[in-house]
């Protein structure tokens, strides 16, 4: 079957799913932890493990995606290789060894989609059991909700997508701050994540400085692992440790200037330009978030899901090299410490833009990678529908990173919010 067909059909039926859970809400909130525990655990079960076994056991299906890449890298890593100089990879340090490991019990590229289900199941514990006991029966269908949605099923499950793993530092992060707050240990974390999962991590690392109230003692617990890491990874690979940048030169679609492009035209004899300017525009919007919330006194475990996606909601808006499946970095915070579930519209936005992402990035590839530079390309009825499809995305991406904007400068903070009936 199509692909293209697959994501269509699960971006209904998730949808539809979504949608009676939704209506449904007034009972899930009430329901006895136990019993929703129970709930949660069959729902990951049917929504990620079931859909693996099928479709790589049952029908024998190869991953598809990034994941070969990472197989790849994984399998070079396994033999004992020097990441950036005897091999590839697009991302940090450690991740195509830590990404090796399941190839010790099982030497396949379904291992690492395994793997990346396993690491969002590790995202949405920590995160689900940091948040129950401060949202109370609200967690319960937050987490329903979520493990309904169905983009981060097919980024987990089709695509093998890693993005959530910065999430899982992040949730790691929320838990250490709650039992012994320190910037130090903060910054030990961080630096931590800047080694195993992608440079991107950069963009919220730099964005906590301006929201704790000792920078000196987190950027010195950034460089106690920082710098011996740098300086090893210098020694081994020389220059090739900068391959992880090579990614921020690429265009991809939807954000900001692709959508622009009808009206800009050809944006690549600049994109370098274009790349530095999102580049800044993202730190100084992070920053001026994360200032903000520090003025405030807004608490870390409130302070860190509202900067998340503002950060990487505006680089996803902004960025030329910013594609769909970066939804996959932020909708755990965004569903757990953002959206407010008694405002609809926001609930209606979140759906619609979970079956774009699920559907756009590979008509998107099908359609050869276009980039619409000329607006007689949207006369091809194909074109349009994926033009539409980009517009729709970065609108809704936009309207979350204003919600966590305003939620970082202007809004009162909820400790609970009550579902009503």
């Amino acid at each position: 079957m199509n692909i293209i067909l697959i994501k269509v059909l699960v971006a209904i039926g998730g949808s539809v799913a979504f949608g009676l859970a939704y209506w449904r809400r007034s009972q899930l909130v009430n329901l006895p932890e136990a019993t929703a525990n129970r709930i949660l655990l069959s729902a990951f079960v049917l929504c990620r493990l079931v859909p693996f076994v099928v479709i790589y056991t049952v029908l024998g299906l190869e991953p598809r995606s990034d994941v070969p890449v990472f197989y790849d890298s994984a399998s070079h890593a396994f033999r004992g290789e020097v990441v950036y100089r005897d091999f590839w990879s697009p991302y940090s340090p450690l991740f195509a060894y830590v990404t090796a490991l399941p190839l010790v019990i099982w030497h396949s590229a379904k291992a690492i989609v395994l793997l990346m289900i396993l690491m969002e199941g590790l995202a949405f514990g920590l995160t689900y059991r940091f948040y129950r006991p401060r949202l109370g029966g609200l967690a319960q269908l937050v987490g329903l909700l979520y493990l309904l949605l169905p983009a981060p099923l097919v980024f987990c499950v089709l695509g093998g997508q890693e993005d959530i793993w910065m999430w899982v530092f992040g949730a790691v992060s929320l838990w250490m701050w709650s039992r012994r707050p320190g910037e130090f240990r903060l910054g030990l974390l961080m630096a931590v994540a800047l080694l195993v999962t992608k440079a991107l991590a950069i963009l919220i690392v730099a964005a906590l400085f301006f929201w704790v109230r000792r920078p000196v003692q987190y950027v010195a617990g950034l460089l106690v692992i920082g710098l011996p890491g740098l300086a090893i990874l210098y020694w081994l690979t020389g220059e090739g440790m900068l391959t992880p940048l090579m990614f921020a030169n690429m265009p991809f679609a939807p954000n900001l200037p692709t959508v622009m492009a009808p009206i800009i035209g050809d944006f690549m004899p600049y994109a370098s330009t274009l790349s530095a300017i999102g580049l800044v525009a993202v730190l100084a919007v992070s920053a001026y978030g994360g200032w903000q919330l520090r003025l405030r006194n807004v608490g870390y475990e409130r302070a860190l899901p509202i900067l998340w996606v503002l950060c990487f909601g505006f680089m996803m808006f902004v960025h030329k090299s910013s594609f769909g499946n970066y939804a996959f970095i932020y909708l755990l915070p965004l569903s757990f410490g953002v959206i407010d579930w008694r405002n609809r519209q926001q609930v209606v936005v979140l759906l619609v833009l979970n079956a774009l992402v699920t559907i756009q990035p590979s008509y998107w590839w099908k359609l050869g990678t276009p980039l619409y530079t000329n607006p007689q390309m949207l006369t091809n009825g194909q074109y349009l529908l994926e033009y539409v499809m980009e517009v729709g995305t970065v609108a809704g991406v936009a309207y979350f990173v204003w919600l966590a904007f305003r939620q970082a400068t202007v809004d009162r903070y909820r400790v609970k919010q009550h579902i009503a009936a």
